[in-house]
């Protein structure tokens, strides 16, 4: 019973994020431009797929059998590289984005310059780090499935909280007044971010 009270909680927190990662994927109407793909990404990366992608390492730790553990971890791993790869693809699409609407109007794309951005830059450094001590540790481990590593787990929890709070300031930002009906929207988006985060780092600081 102890050990399925963690796992369950970033379960439970990954229908909540594909479901706000579905509501921005809508609201940008999706791929209807460049720019869609920026917060289609990056909501379908952190949002739905790194809770469910933490939800799986965490069963591996109660894993009885030693093939059991693995698979779950190389489940975790194939989750932790589909969603940086969103992410990368995310960062792309509003960096060219950004080029390009500056190009137009004959003046210089100005980046990172909002909160957000700087969150959003923040979280992707993290998750560098975090993938970068993973790789290097699968090479230089006997098993290459089976090891710990404070600073992979540290700089993975560092990238989700601040992937979330960088998902907050747009949400709480124009966009967000634009896209979601105002105020009492954005309070209701930004309290099943916070549900979701709260949810998936329960575990981290032993409160689930």
């Amino acid at each position: 019973h102890e050990a399925s009270g963690p796992m369950s909680t970033a379960l439970v927190a990954a229908p909540i994020g594909t479901a706000l990662a579905a509501l921005f994927t809508y609201k940008v109407k999706f791929p209807s431009s460049l720019f869609s793909w920026h917060p289609t990404l990056l909501g379908f990366g952190w949002l739905a797929i790194t809770p469910y992608a933490i939800h799986v390492l965490r069963q591996s730790k109660t894993a009885k059998e030693k093939d059991e553990k693995i698979k779950k971890v190389q489940t975790h791993s194939l989750l932790n590289w589909i969603a940086f790869g969103a992410t990368v693809g995310g960062l792309w699409a509003i960096y060219r984005n950004k080029e390009l609407n500056a190009a137009a109007k004959n003046q210089v794309a100005q980046h990172l310059v909002s909160q957000h951005g700087k969150m959003g830059a923040l979280s992707a450094a993290c998750a560098t780090l975090s993938l970068g001590i993973a790789v290097t540790n699968m090479q230089t481990t006997k098993d290459m499935f089976i090891w710990r590593s404070k600073s992979h787990r540290l700089f993975g929890a560092l990238a989700y909280i601040t992937s979330g709070l960088s998902i907050l300031r747009m949400v709480m930002g124009p966009w967000g007044k634009n896209n979601l009906g105002g105020p009492d929207g954005q309070k209701l988006v930004s309290a099943a971010i916070v549900t979701c985060q709260a949810l998936v780092m329960a575990p981290f600081v032993g409160l689930a």
